[in-house]
């Protein structure tokens, strides 16, 4: 016959050697778990990321569409103020105005996706009130 206590010690041994084994195998679904889920993770911000690099990609090509326009406007600029003293009161020669209300216009069109809308009469207010 088995001694109690020896019978006592060995179930006390498997418990113990039960607890352990339930213990690492949660551990180890818990790792599984996170594993699942930082992957789910990378594959959300590498989707969100191809959406960020398509929006880059169409600025892009429409900042090199509206380039020249830019330079020219800036060219324009450039002429009209070339040999101009800046008088006190600093008013817009109509020939600028001209080129800064397209750019104002375009810049609005683009922004709402719709073709460029003339520019309201002017109110005869002066702008620097």
């Amino acid at each position: 016959m088995i001694p109690p206590q020896l019978l006592a010690a060995g179930a006390f041994i498997a418990l113990l050697a039960g607890f352990a084994g339930g213990w690492t195998v949660r551990d180890w679904k818990a790792d599984s778990a996170a594993l699942k889920v930082a992957q789910a993770a990378d594959r959300e911000r590498e989707a969100m990321q191809g959406r960020i690099d398509a929006q880059a990609g169409q600025f892009e090509a429409f900042r090199q569409s509206i380039e020249p326009q830019r330079a020219q406007d800036r060219t324009t600029i450039k002429e009209v103020y070339r040999n101009v003293e800046v008088p006190a009161d600093c008013a817009l020669r109509p020939d600028a105005l001209g080129v800064l209300s397209a750019a104002l216009q375009r810049a609005n069109a683009a922004t709402t996706g719709k073709s460029g809308e003339p520019m309201p009469a002017a109110t005869g207010a002066d702008p620097g009130d």
